[in-house]
């Protein structure tokens, strides 16, 4: 059954669902629906016109609800949740299926007078992809403990250890290119981390010979690359900074496209030191 819930900013939810009540769902648009602006050119004597581009349009999500009684208090609810100038998340689900969007309030509208009252709840997505509710985790070095019961210890004593697997592989199963969040922590020093893209033969790298960038124990590098959304923040003792500048040129910011996708990491120095892990969330055009 189809259903539709709204997290706004504050962390408070309300759901949308045909058996509701006193709220019920009555309808919904704009969830499915992808809009592309299509890019021409016409030169004299063509016959048609050349294609130079498309781009999606922001998303327009609309829930129609109907309010059976208590009006004034469903109606008070609806305008005290769907704030103006606020943002928020709605999650949309089709029996076993669901997906998120991030969006902003456009407007609320409830009728005054009736048995029963419609209420419109108008979204605006700037991204009008939907997303996966649960992220995917590739961990490409990570530490194993080596603990075990009952515990004897002998020298030398090895409490955890590192396991390079140097490549990894993120699976895209949309045919939506997925932004990655790519996480290096330094556990020593560490020159110029980077993550190679294997199947694509691209290299983005943090730092170059002319420009260094050096990670100290504890420091953690994120880079997101996901659209709308490209950063290179350092986090070190307890600061974070911006250092979108420090990304190798020509910056590319590595995505994952349909299928499988393999990744290796590298360091100029210190790369026993380097800990690597890539989140990312598969996307799509409709819900």
């Amino acid at each position: 059954m189809k259903r539709v819930i709204c997290e706004n900013q504050l962390g408070a939810k309300i759901e949308f669902k045909y058996d509701g009540y006193p709220l019920r769902l009555a309808d919904t648009s704009g969830f499915s629906a992808a809009d592309y602006e299509v890019s021409t050119s016409k030169n004299s004597g063509q016959d048609g016109e050349s294609y130079n581009g498309a781009t999606a349009q922001k998303r327009n999500p609309i829930i129609t609800a109907e309010i059976f009684r208590d009006y004034q208090a469903q109606r008070e609810k609806l305008y005290s949740f769907f704030q103006p100038r606020t943002a928020g998340t709605v999650y949309y689900y089709d029996n076993d299926v669901g997906r998120k969007a991030e969006y902003y309030v456009e407007k609320v509208e409830v009728e005054e007078s009736g048995t029963v009252r419609a209420a419109t709840i108008s979204l605006i997505c700037p991204d009008p992809k939907f997303y996966d509710l649960e992220d995917q985790l590739t961990q490409l070095a990570t530490w194993q403990g080596r603990i075990t019961f009952p515990l004897r210890i002998h020298p030398p004593f090895v409490v955890a250890e590192k396991m390079n697997t140097l490549i990894g592989n993120v699976h895209n199963g949309s045919a939506v290119p997925m932004g990655l969040t790519v996480r290096f922590s330094a556990s020593g020093e560490v020159v110029n981390p980077s993550l190679y893209d294997v199947n694509r033969h691209d290299l983005m790298q943090i730092g170059t010979a002319d420009q260094p960038m050096t990670m100290h124990i504890g420091d953690v590098i994120i880079i997101t690359t996901g659209d709308g959304n490209k950063r290179v923040r350092l986090i070190s003792g307890g600061a974070t900074t911006n250092i979108n500048n420090m990304m190798a040129y020509p910056p590319r910011w590595l995505q994952a496209q349909q299928g499988d996708n393999l990744y290796r990491y590298n360091a100029d120095q210190g790369i026993d030191s380097l800990n690597v892990s890539i989140l990312s969330t598969e996307a799509y055009w409709g819900a």
